[in-house]
């Protein structure tokens, strides 16, 4: 029995995955973030899968640990996001987002940006992100 709920809510709980990439480049478009675990989960097929993947327009909340793939670019008009995690517990929540984070991001996240409220978004353009993760590169 305790199976078969737990199986239920493991179904439910990660219902926000995004499209697999068929084609490539894999665009990321309007993304709000959602459930970190169903983020991680993403990233890791976008990392097997290897081909490029660009971030257009925003990409705000869970979406931001997209920013640290090695195949990503961000499109030079895109917004990326930052705001505390709903659910902060031990290493879960803004422990778990700023393990994606690298650079002068991470430690902006770590000092500022876990502490924008959850309901609120505190954004950056491309080129500041880039500016500050000279790692990450703006698409053609």
């Amino acid at each position: 029995m305790i199976c078969a709920i737990l199986s239920i809510f493991l179904a439910t709980a990660c219902n926000d995955r995004r499209p697999a990439p068929t084609t490539e480049p894999y665009d990321i478009r309007r993304d709000g973030g959602g459930q970190i675990i169903s983020a991680e989960a993403d990233r890791a097929r976008l990392m097997a899968w290897g081909g490029q993947v660009r971030i257009r327009e925003y990409c705000a909340s869970a979406c931001v640990i997209f920013t640290t793939l090695p195949n990503v670019c961000l499109g030079p008009s895109a917004r990326i996001g930052f705001h505390s995690s709903n659910v902060n517990v031990g290493p879960i929540g803004n422990p778990q987002m700023a393990r994606y984070l690298r650079g002068e991001i991470k430690a902006k996240f770590l000092a500022e940006w876990q502490y924008v409220p959850e309901d609120e978004m505190h954004w950056i353009s491309a080129r500041d992100y880039v500016r500050l993760d000279p790692l990450t590169k703006l698409c053609e």
